[in-house]
């Protein structure tokens, strides 16, 4: 199978990032695609894939069955406390099939791991459940029926409806903020060479990004627009979170920003995409600062 998920994602992502013209250093989409998934996509067929560490021949040390139908096989057990909503864990994964087929993983971009953000359903419904059930250093294969996966309508082409998922993961560590203001939690998952022009009070950024409100994931998407989002610092027509958390950024940063509801859109609620006292999360990565 030619095609994943996540390489779908990135596709969309490179080809969508409009840097040609810009001045100023921009990033070119060598070093954004270098920036994003490390030195370049792996093209390694799906069935030479090996299974992290090969867990899957070695006996479990636990294994528990919940009421919903999704099964926890233990490899190996973590300390600590369980890993519960807002905790961005980064995590080493393979999502596959129950015949064995690889759709998605962290091994097929090049990296050792990826931050998740838990419990704001970014990718499943089950996986949300699942993560909760575990602590870092958890090695786990986790069974989730169609109906907590894809469920009827599935992937085209990638993942057939009403498919279970077996997804195999470790939960390497918990990842702290880079810095906490107001309660804004802000992560810079990747950050761009030391050089890199900063983000000021007055700067023009131009960035990509997903932003996901509790109940609706990913309300805004500019990936899918094919369209990088312009904005000028201080104008007072952003979010006053994303605007104090930007500030933290530098041009080809890759952030992670957890927004209070009160920094967001508080008490009116974003009509039609955000309700009322919701807070809100993005996921970006910052093209431009002039």
């Amino acid at each position: 199978m030619k095609k994943i998920v996540f390489l779908l994602i990135a596709t969309v992502l490179i080809t969508s990032c409009n840097l040609n013209g810009v001045e100023n250093e921009s990033l070119t989409t060598s070093e954004l695609d270098s920036l994003l998934f490390g030195d370049g996509v792996e093209t390694t067929n799906e069935d030479s894939l090996v299974k992290p560490d090969n867990k899957l021949d070695t006996a479990a040390v636990d294994v528990v069955t919940y009421d919903n139908g999704i099964r926890i096989k233990w490899f190996e057990r973590g300390e600590g406390e369980l890993i519960k909503k807002n905790d961005l864990i980064a995590i080493d994964y393979r999502n596959q099939l129950e015949n064995g087929t690889v759709y998605d993983g962290n091994h097929l971009v090049k990296k050792p791991h990826i931050p998740f953000f838990v419990g704001w359903n970014q990718q499943t419904k089950g996986w949300d459940f699942a993560l909760t059930k575990l602590r870092v250093g958890d090695e786990v294969e986790i069974f989730i029926p169609s109906e907590l996966a894809r469920g009827v309508k599935g992937i085209p082409g990638v993942v057939p409806p009403n498919a279970n998922n077996v997804l195999l993961l470790k939960a390497v560590k918990q990842m702290e903020p880079d810095y906490i203001e107001d309660g804004i939690r802000t992560w810079i998952v990747e950050k761009t060479k030391e050089n890199r022009t900063a983000i000021a009070h007055d700067s023009n950024v131009s960035i990509h990004y997903w932003v996901s409100a509790e109940s609706k994931p990913r309300y805004d998407n500019s990936y899918k627009r094919k369209l990088p989002f312009d904005l000028k610092m201080g104008d007072g027509n952003i979010v006053p979170g994303l605007y104090k958390a930007l500030l933290r950024g530098k041009k080809g940063d890759k952030m992670m920003i957890h927004i209070p509801a009160i920094e967001a859109y508080g008490l009116n609620g974003l009509p039609g995409l955000v309700p009322k006292n919701e807070d809100i999360f993005y996921d970006l990565i910052v093209l431009d600062v002039n």
